[in-house]
């Protein structure tokens, strides 16, 4: 898939001199945009994501895949999902040890992961997150940076929080923004395919508690698809939100909807 509709913004990021932020929601097009602009291999190409799975979780990772390979199943799900040697996938472009390792919380039957495992597992996620970024900003590059940042950016950061002003110091930060129909595809893809996500500790904390309540109260209760589907979406609305806010004090907005791929 390639980049075939090109906004002014995004010809003008082939010229910028500036190590570049990219910020927007899962799905968005971050990563193809970045591929997009770094095809000359001018820039040196830096994926948050990449970097929690890959270095500030992997330890993690490893310790929760090598408990559950014998078991069977999670090495199935791996090789289903392509991944065929974690050691060596861990560093690669796949996140599919990371999204596995993260989970989606309820009855372990359905493939859910006990609570309190998952709010173990989303800190680690968070502290995690907050490394990489940190370690971004104090990373030395004779290249520009071209930096791409996770889709659970706006739930650590916020504007006029120290970091986030520290990164407008050193990167142009360019904000994607998504459409009201782009929203309904991201929506309908997740149906789909639902996959783990990171929550911000209060709304897991509402989202959970709301939702068990309704079936019980027990994690063997809740169904983690369901949970899932129900949680995001009515978490992708109060992303909506805090990365408008974002974008507003981004240097370059840029509407997700105006990139055009084949």
């Amino acid at each position: 898939m390639k980049l075939t509709c090109l906004p002014p913004e995004v010809q003008s990021l082939l010229n910028e001199p500036r190590d570049i932020l990219l910020i927007g929601m899962s799905g968005i097009g971050k990563t193809l945009l970045s591929s997009y602009l770094n095809r000359s291999g001018a820039w040196r190409y830096v994926s948050i994501d990449a970097q929690i799975q890959g270095c500030y979780l992997r330890e993690q990772i490893l310790e929760v895949f090598i408990n559950e390979v014998s078991k069977g199943a999670m090495l199935s799900k791996l090789q289903e999902l392509g991944v065929l040697s974690l050691d060596d996938e861990l560093c690669k472009d796949s996140l599919a040890p990371l999204t596995s390792y993260l989970g989606m919380p309820g009855d372990p039957s359905k493939g859910g992961i006990e609570f309190t495992e998952y709010v173990k597992r989303q800190n680690f996620h968070r502290q995690a997150e907050l490394t990489a970024v940190a370690d971004l900003l104090s990373l030395s590059s004779q290249r520009p940076v071209l930096a791409d940042s996770s889709g659970s950016f706006c739930e650590l950061f916020a504007p006029g929080d120290p970091i986030f002003s520290a990164l407008k110091d050193r990167f142009l930060i360019v904000s994607l923004r998504e459409t009201d129909e782009l929203v309904q595809r991201l929506i309908a893809r997740y149906v789909e395919n639902p996959k783990p996500i990171y929550y911000s500790p209060d709304l897991l904390s509402e989202y959970w508690g709301e939702y068990s309540a309704n079936v019980g109260g027990r994690d063997r209760y809740v169904d983690p698809r369901k949970f899932a589907l129900w949680s995001y979406q009515k978490m992708i609305s109060v992303r909506r939100d805090k990365f408008a806010e974002l974008a507003r004090h981004s240097d370059i907005s840029i509407s997700a909807a105006d990139l055009r791929y084949a």
